[in-house]
């Protein structure tokens, strides 16, 4: 009985790595996407941070018309960087997603070739069960032939 060989396992452990390789290209988009979206989130948290602090002092009284128009000018200039920071959001989306498809393709070639592998694996066994039964077959057919042989010959002797 012979070992079975898949023929395309240098193929196989080539897309493997491809795989492996894709996972690590999407596990890094992934981080840099999710880095970006904690610095927009934390800008709106100071854009927010800044329009309370704008209210407080309208509410304390006198003496803040200077401090209130600083106020005014960041929150212009930071809905500005929100907004720069939300383009920069969707071309990181766009990497993600490529990233996403590339690691899909490489998981769906893998996969093919996986099944393969057990496909071609199991033809191998079937065909070695089949020569083993062959095998057992003629051994038995040996065994019953020269038992008959036996008893014949012993009758024809008179015995």
């Amino acid at each position: 009985m012979k070992k079975f060989k898949f023929t395309l396992e240098k193929v196989l452990k080539q897309r493997q790595i491809a795989a492996d390789m894709a996972q690590k290209g999407f596990a890094e988009a992934q981080a840099a996407y999710d880095e970006e979206v904690a610095k927009r989130d934390e800008m709106v948290h100071v854009k927010n941070s800044s329009l309370d602090q704008r209210a407080t002092m309208i509410q304390q009284g006198s003496g803040w018309v200077n401090s209130v128009e600083q106020i005014n000018e960041f929150v212009i200039g930071q809905d500005l960087r929100i907004k720069n920071q939300n383009l920069r959001l969707l071309e990181f989306e766009k990497l993600v997603e490529l990233k996403r498809e590339i690691l899909r393709q490489a998981v769906s070639e893998v996969k093919i070739l996986e099944k393969l592998e057990e496909k071609q694996r199991a033809e191998h066994k079937a065909q070695t069960d089949r020569e083993q039964q062959a095998d057992m077959d003629e051994l038995a057919v040996l065994r019953f032939s020269r038992k008959e042989n036996l008893i014949k010959g012993s009758h024809e002797d008179g015995i």
